[in-house]
């Protein structure tokens, strides 16, 4: 039988999300030049007005108001990382392939600081590029997951803890997709001391790979990373949205 992974999975808690209202920017040259606005100071916008319109909807408004500390965007981004341990099946899976996305084209530093949950500022130049180069949708589908994740932790919806033999199938789901050996090799490379590239593969591995697996094996390996998360040292995480400046 294929290992169960032994350390934190995926220490990362970019959440990813849909908002009601058509937040759609959009990305022409032309309108950079008429509006003399860049790519990402239309980007830093949109996320401002998105943590806006967060602090104004009621459930997370009520949620908002009993939390301590008075940092708008600390506040929304705890909301969103407890409440992604909540998040239904198709929410899950949406945020796995948009997580694979991310990573898709971060380098292997980028990417194993962001499971380490240590992101330096070349590594938030780096996530913020890489969502300007990503189609125009991706950062509504992203803001998507992460409004769910607030919602389902402002109403406490039920976690759906993952059990060893769940995780064991799953595993075992993952061995006959990628390969025992492959399959070592993420182990291996989630566990607390592997290298950057060891790291960053393995991350890279289950993002990609789990939405492909035969339901509930996919599911298992995501809830896996999010309750292992919810266990983790969080004192230092990567923001769910980019600072804004």
């Amino acid at each position: 039988m294929p290992p169960v992974a032994s350390h934190r999975l995926l220490l990362t808690n970019l959440a990813l999300f849909v908002i009601g209202v058509g937040v759609a920017l959009s990305q022409t040259s032309v309108q950079d030049y008429l509006f003399s606005r860049s790519p990402h100071e239309r980007l830093m916008n949109h996320f401002a007005r998105f943590e806006k319109k967060m602090s104004r909807e009621p459930e997370i408004r009520r949620a908002l108001e009993g939390m301590t500390g008075s940092d708008l965007s600390a506040n929304l981004q705890e909301l969103s990382r407890r409440g992604t341990a909540r998040l239904d099946d198709t929410t899950l899976l949406e945020r796995a392939r948009l997580m694979s996305a991310i990573y898709s084209r971060l380098s292997d530093r980028a990417c194993a600081s962001i499971a380490r949950g240590s992101l330096t500022e070349n590594g938030r130049a780096e996530f913020e590029l890489t969502l300007l180069q990503l189609e125009v949708g991706f950062v509504s589908r992203w803001m998507e997951c992460l409004h769910k994740a607030m919602l389902a932790e402002a109403r406490q919806t039920p976690v759906h803890t993952v059990t060893r033999g769940e995780l064991a199938a799953a595993f075992e789901a993952l061995a006959q997709k990628i390969g025992e050996d492959a399959t070592v090799r993420v182990d291996a490379g989630l566990n607390k001391g592997a290298s950057d590239a060891e790291l960053s593969w393995a991350e890279r591995t289950v993002y990609a790979v789990a939405p492909t697996l035969p339901e509930p094996h996919g599911i298992a390996l995501l809830r896996m990373v999010t309750q292992e998360w919810e266990t983790a040292d969080t004192t230092s995480i990567l923001p769910l949205v980019p600072e804004v400046r």
